[in-house]
């Protein structure tokens, strides 16, 4: 991940080339320079696993149980990047195919590449920042959590829908942020910064890695309401994380 930091930062400050993707999110060299280093060394040190990326996409449908499969984002904050806000980061997670062909998170990481950084967990061994174990938010009334969201990129009545579940979630917590990197928001929810975070519309590259920082910081994870399973799914619809209670409270709210 550091090659791949090293990337984003030799090309920060300088005039980027920016193109805008179908849904008019933004993608840039950074971006592409980061993917080629992290593909390249995968593929290098892990031919049998498959890959799901942001900008190259799927490697593979194959989804045999048990087979391992690489869940990365090069860049998530590609506009914050684009526009000099120093909050950015790389996402990488391992996973396996359930049997029911579903993407388990075992192990994830993340860069926050302005701050350098790093965030990690492996299933059932806890999350880190550096050598500091993490520790997801104490529950609390939630009239005094410290939340974040993100909409994604849209307009009309999609996000029409979106800004009221801001407002309905708002008009019972204590403050809101929205910063535009759902990885490294989940990254500091893990550390306990926010008590929760929730967004719909992420791809399994967004939360990978993330999620599984917040479920071995001790806290919880899950889908939409009108959505959830049993066990949370990265491909799902949404994601609520967070501690106990402001999950809860925010699920009750959207």
């Amino acid at each position: 991940m550091s090659l791949a930091g090293q990337e984003l930062a030799v090309r920060r400050g300088h005039k980027l080339h920016v193109d805008f993707k179908a849904d008019t999110s933004l993608v840039t060299e950074a971006d592409l320079a980061s993917e080629k280093v992290i593909l390249d060394r995968l593929r290098r040190y892990f031919p049998g696993d498959k890959i799901y990326s942001e900008e190259a996409g799927l490697s593979s449908q194959d989804r045999t149980p048990g087979s391992y499969i690489w869940v990365v984002d090069p860049l998530d904050g590609t506009t914050n990047y684009a526009n000099g806000y120093p909050f950015y980061c790389i996402s990488i997670g391992r996973g396996r195919f359930t049997d029911e062909g579903r993407i388990r998170i075992e192990t994830g990481a993340i860069l926050d590449a302005p701050r350098e950084r790093l965030y990690y967990a492996s299933r059932g061994e806890g999350a880190f920042v550096g050598a500091e174990r993490l520790r997801s938010a104490a529950p609390r009334d939630f009239e005094k959590c410290f939340l974040v969201t993100g909409f994604y990129y849209m307009k009309g009545p999609a996000l029409q829908s979106d800004i009221a579940r801001f407002a309905r979630v708002a008009e019972r917590c204590q403050s809101i942020r929205r910063d535009g990197a759902a990885a490294l928001d989940l990254a500091l929810v893990a550390e306990g910064v926010f008590d929760a975070f929730w967004e719909r519309g992420l791809a399994p590259w967004d939360v990978a890695a993330g999620s599984l920082l917040v479920e071995e910081a001790q806290g919880h994870v899950c889908n939409y309401p009108e959505y959830a399973t049993k066990l949370y799914d990265i491909e799902g619809i949404g994601v609520i994380a967070g501690s106990s209670t402001a999950v809860e409270a925010i699920a009750g709210t959207l």
